[in-house]
């Protein structure tokens, strides 16, 4: 495994198993494009804030574990367009650390896809989220698991986990699993999560105004996914998401 030791604010490209430490007060951005099999682990030190931008668009096996330090902020962003699998823990070690975990994907075919995501809240006045949306379309199977975990000491911790998913057609099949496990009575914790068939009122209506019913279903699959991808901060990276995200219509 590469041991990277980052400590001054610069952009870092990884792409095999790496052990990343970032020292403290640093800005710092990371982008990931797995490459077969790749395991990171990241550990940031405190007052730090770091970006992470996972691209997979060819098939790729990826584990990160995250470790943020006090006072700390990462935000995790992750495009997934090919079969694969992905398991990002975020621990939650510092006091008053964050972690904010963003993934798309965008599945077609026979693809295989299955995101596990898991936030742990290991120290108190922690706060972080969890948002996973996509589509999928043809014989295309989505499997989605979510874990925000509350430890004893975790008091004042705020935390929500959502899961969406739009089938394109009924061949294609996808599963959301949210999970809480909360052993601390002072907390703010919720999930929520939906798998539904493209709405086919709306194909009506808008066809019903003179639009096909491709264009239709497009604008819908664009309407449903633009709004998270338009959560993403860096502008080359954010249209590069948004490109490849939609090439599945």
């Amino acid at each position: 495994m590469k041991k990277i030791s980052v400590s001054d604010s610069k952009d870092v490209l990884v792409s095999s198993d790496s052990s990343i430490t970032i020292s403290d007060a640093l800005a710092v951005k990371l982008i990931i494009r797995p490459l077969g099999e790749c395991k990171v682990d990241l550990k940031i030190g405190t007052g730090c804030d770091v970006c992470v931008y996972i691209i997979a668009d060819r098939a790729a096996s990826l584990l990160l574990n995250n470790y943020v330090g006090e006072g700390s902020t990462l935000h995790s962003y992750g495009l997934w367009l090919s079969s694969g699998s992905s398991e990002v823990l975020s621990h939650l070690v510092g006091e008053k650390s964050q972690a904010y975990e963003l993934d798309l994907f965008g599945q077609m075919g026979t693809s295989k896809l299955q995101l596990n995501s898991v936030l742990r809240h290991a120290n108190h006045s922690t706060k972080g989220n969890i948002l996973v949306r996509g589509v999928a379309k043809d014989s295309a199977s989505v499997t989605l698991d979510g874990m925000i975990k509350i430890e004893k000491n975790g008091s004042g911790a705020d935390s929500f986990l959502t899961q969406n998913v739009m089938l394109l057609n009924p061949g294609a099949h996808a599963t959301a699993n949210p999970e809480l496990e909360i052993e601390n009575n002072d907390v703010s914790s919720r999930h929520s999560a939906s798998v539904s068939q493209i709405d086919e009122d709306k194909i009506f209506y808008l066809m019903s105004r003179g639009v096909s019913r491709e264009d239709s279903r497009k604008l819908i699959v664009e309407g449903f996914l633009e709004a998270t991808i338009q959560k993403i901060p860096d502008f080359d990276l954010s249209k590069e998401i948004s490109q490849k995200c939609l090439t599945i219509l």
